[in-house]
């Protein structure tokens, strides 16, 4: 794979959950390479609530683990992959469409 180009940003919309934690690391491993101490990382992505009970999010998570193999995370599991990759979780966005918005920085 070529190498990413050096940004400020870095914005992945709906691609860390089509992959098992493997393959998202290579994929944030990628980007971490590539990005400047200074750049911000943008996930926007379905955040599986912590807390148990019905979500349209589960229902997502069996079917991209049917279809892709892939999983949608909570936000504590997005802090952790994160934090294996060489990025902090800044803060994580909601927004009136069910999708948030995931905002970390190299660490």
């Amino acid at each position: 794979a070529d190498a990413l180009p050096v940004c400020d940003a870095y914005v992945l919309m709906e691609v860390i959950h089509d992959w098992a934690d493997a393959e998202a690391s290579a994929i944030l491993k990628a980007v971490r390479a590539a990005a400047p101490p200074h750049a911000t990382l943008l996930l926007v992505e379905d955040i599986v609530p912590d807390a148990p009970g019905p979500h349209w999010a589960r229902m997502v998570d069996i079917v991209m683990l049917t279809v892709t193999g892939g999983l949608q995370r909570t936000t504590r599991e997005y802090q952790a992959l994160l934090a294996g990759c060489g990025f902090r979780m800044e803060q994580v966005i909601d927004t009136p469409t069910g999708i948030s918005i995931v905002e970390a920085r190299p660490i």
